[in-house]
């Protein structure tokens, strides 16, 4: 049977000849899944033997990053402002460009009650994180969450049931743009839609 160390070798030669990029880094987190352990674990167990269904998990997800599946897809999760958001094709993947914008705004002072609008929401990353920090500041925010996308926005709706507690006082709105908020006011609208035109996006990285 491979080791741990063998496996994330082979695997990342493989993921570095189908052009994907952090081949290493891709391994680890891989493997780490597989495995439900952190990334410093497989390196203070580097010589354990991995079993054949561990393997067999392991090849399948790796074939799948090799064709270009993003590895946060794999893992189904991605952290964003020390939250585990839930994530997949239903919503754009956060850059980190935007868990920059997040932390600016909270920790930006703001008044003690206040409305926000994450309009584009995608996986809701910006407006529940904004809600789960200023809430544990004291702030009392009310949060709305749009999205032209219905399949965005169920994706937001199990994110908020996982990371806010049930008295956080939030609203899903479907809209494009203000379209369904009309004569609504907000003290703070984040906004970060989808910029890359389509023909561009073969050309990111992998």
């Amino acid at each position: 049977m491979a080791t741990i160390l063998d496996t994330l070798k082979k695997g990342s030669e493989y993921l570095q000849r189908h052009g994907v990029d952090e081949a290493r880094l891709n391994m680890e987190l891989l493997l780490a899944h597989v495995l439900k352990v952190d990334r410093m674990r497989l390196y203070l167990d580097f010589d354990k033997q991995l079993s054949e269904s561990h393997l067999d998990s392991l090849r399948e997800l790796t074939k799948r990053r090799s064709r270009g599946e993003p590895v946060q897809h794999l893992l189904g999760t991605v952290e964003f402002c020390d939250l585990d958001f839930l994530t997949d094709a239903r919503a754009l993947i956060p850059r980190p460009e935007t868990e920059e914008l997040a932390h600016l705004l909270i920790s930006s002072t703001w008044p003690e009650h206040m409305r926000v609008l994450d309009m584009g929401c995608g996986s809701g990353v910006i407006g529940i994180s904004l809600a789960h920090h200023l809430a544990s500041r004291g702030i009392a925010v009310e949060t709305i969450l749009s999205d032209i996308s219905p399949d965005a926005l169920a994706l937001t709706r199990e994110n908020v049931a996982r990371l806010l507690s049930p008295d956080a006082r939030i609203h899903l709105i479907q809209s494009d743009l203000f379209e369904a908020l009309e004569g609504q006011s907000f003290d703070l609208i984040a906004a970060n839609l989808p910029y890359i035109p389509a023909a561009s996006e073969t050309a990111l990285s992998r």
